[in-house]
């Protein structure tokens, strides 16, 4: 589990723990400059009050913490004035000041989820995907929101792509699995049970599993036969909406996508070009958006 979704949950956390938990959470990246007395003060507690609670974290001590929790939040100290992924606007933001808070977060996501990629793992992951036409993806919430646009699009390319939407179905269909199929779990937390089933199922299947997930030793990157990480920096709870965690999970499945597709590149073109011709019909055949030529 990160550090962050453990500090959220607070499993048996005594009051200082959570008190020193709170703190953590609501100053972030700040936490990463202080030292373990400066902490102590701004907390009310002691230096051995948060060695305990680091303990119980499954880190060695408060250096160990400050290493893993800056990886976690891909922090840098030279960046500065990055937006809140949790609370990246105000109640007293214009819209057009909100605008623009959701463009420059949009962007600093992409970048920070690119500096996550192992290129190593993509190009395994973009060659399982290729050379197999049946795939099956699961998640939950915002993670299925996500994979229903990667499905539309890997449809487009015949690629045979299966969701279950329905509560249960998804451990259903793990249960159906077998090693010539491929399994994508995509979650952010990787702590969500019924993924973890799952996951347990489909290593007994011996399927193939690519797992995406956030940075941290969460429980689900354990059955990971291959594995791309989200930008982790968003909280579980304590947010507007899951405006980081989404963004970056596009972005990986539409690099996926697009490294697939290039693969056949023409061909795929082509198809593409000839099927929607043949059965768009949102616009008429001689409008002005048209490809036609006259």
């Amino acid at each position: 589990m990160s550090i962050m979704t453990q500090l959220e949950f607070e499993l048996d956390f005594s009051h200082s723990e959570k008190e020193i938990a709170h703190y953590i959470l609501n100053e972030g990246e700040k936490v990463l400059t202080l030292s373990i007395k400066e902490l102590a003060q701004k907390t009310y507690t002691s230096p051995a009050t948060i060695v305990r609670l680091c303990h119980k974290l499954g880190l060695e001590g408060y250096s160990d913490f400050k290493i893993k929790y800056s990886a976690e939040l891909q922090f840098d100290l030279a960046h500065t004035n990055r937006i809140d992924v949790n609370f990246p606007f105000s109640k007293n933001d214009s819209d057009s000041m909100i605008v623009h808070k959701l463009a420059s977060l949009n962007q600093e996501v992409v970048a920070e989820t690119i500096q996550l990629i192992d290129f190593d793992q993509l190009h395994q992951i973009v060659e399982l995907l290729y050379h197999n036409y049946d795939i099956d993806i699961y998640g939950t919430g915002n993670s299925l929101l996500a994979a229903l646009s990667f499905q539309h699009k890997m449809m487009r390319i015949q690629r045979n792509v299966n969701l279950k939407m329905i509560a249960g179905e998804q451990v259903f269909m793990s249960y159906n699995s077998n090693p010539n199929k491929v399994a994508m779990i995509i979650s952010y937390s990787g702590e969500t049970n019924e993924l973890i089933k799952v996951a347990k199922i489909l290593k007994d299947k011996k399927t193939p599993i690519i797992i995406l997930t956030s940075i941290g030793d969460n429980r689900l990157s354990h059955y990971a036969n291959y594995i791309l990480n989200i930008g982790s920096r968003e909280k579980i709870f304590t947010k507007i909406a899951p405006f980081a965690s989404q963004t970056s999970m596009e972005y990986i499945l539409n690099v996926i996508f697009s490294c697939i597709f290039k693969k056949d590149y023409d061909n795929n073109i082509k198809n593409k070009i000839s099927y929607d011709k043949e059965n768009d019909v949102r616009h008429p055949l001689h409008s002005p958006i048209n490809d036609f030529d006259d």
